[in-house]
């Protein structure tokens, strides 16, 4: 029907693909709790009056705030940030305190998308383009590690009533804030997930890290990207966004990554 925007029309599906292991597992804790997917501002800020009567802008699960366009021709887009948060631009990672209206540049092919400080956000780190004959292989974590929080991701086939025997996979991610910021990955369940990489981007403006451990074990540091790209695990500082880069192979199991920001004295080591 809109044939000269179909590529736009196509990036959008190509993203919600990506959604994926976050929507999936938001599904699953609706169905667990009742708790909404999708927000709407009055009810996920209730302690914000300025979110009671916007009817446009929604939560997707507690981190990621979704300021679609819907007037025709827009080249601006005006956004409130609940009062009392944080958020980040999804694309470029800019900071912006809450409880300020802010107006923001946008086109066609824009979708306003703003991560809340302590977001959880696990995406598809490949592309898929049919779940029924594609499966996630590779988990992108986006973390917002200014705040203490836990998200549970859930997996299971996606066609069978296996799960109600056991056969799904819970990873409870908790993430601890600090000058030592610590990921713990408890899982639960008999399902054999077939996410084989682990690839963390941890928003982090001030500095990079000074090391990074999984399970005590030092991940080496790569101060290039084309030598971190290549390299099957380790982790990198993003300059451009201002976000520490970390990858491994899924270990399968319970594990720990600590990420240091403190200080160390040069004379002392």
């Amino acid at each position: 029907m809109y044939g000269n925007h179909t590529g736009y029309i196509r990036d959008a599906i190509k993203f919600r693909y990506r959604l994926i292991p976050y929507l999936y597992s938001l599904m699953e804790r609706a169905h667990e709790t009742g708790l909404p997917i999708m927000e709407p501002m009055c009810s996920a800020f209730q302690n914000d009056p300025a979110c009671y009567e916007e009817g446009i802008d929604f939560m997707i699960g507690d981190s990621l705030l979704v300021a679609n366009i819907v007037e025709k021709g827009a080249l601006t887009r005006i956004v409130y940030l609940p009062e009392g948060e944080t958020f980040y631009d999804f694309y470029t990672r800019e900071r912006f305190e809450g409880g300020q209206t802010l107006e923001f540049p946008v086109t066609m092919a824009s979708i306003p998308l703003f991560v809340r400080e302590g977001a959880i956000i696990p995406l598809a780190a490949n592309q898929m383009n049919n779940l029924t004959t594609e499966s996630v292989t590779g988990i992108h974590l986006l973390l917002a590690a200014g705040k203490d929080n836990s998200f549970t991701l859930y997996e299971d086939d996606g066609t069978t009533l296996n799960y109600q025997n056991g056969d799904y996979l819970k990873t409870k991610i908790i993430m601890t804030s600090g000058e030592q910021t610590v990921v713990e990955f408890k899982q639960e369940g008999s399902y054999q997930t077939t996410v084989e990489s682990i690839y963390l981007d941890v928003i982090r403006r001030d500095k990079a890290p000074f090391w990074i451990t999984l399970d005590g074990e030092e991940l080496p540091h790569f101060l290039y990207r084309k030598k971190f790209e290549a390299a099957e695990c380790g982790w990198y500082y993003s300059q451009t966004l201002k976000s520490v880069q970390i990858k491994y192979p899924n270990p399968k199991k319970d594990c720990r990554l600590v990420i240091s920001f403190q200080q160390f004295d040069m004379i002392g080591m």
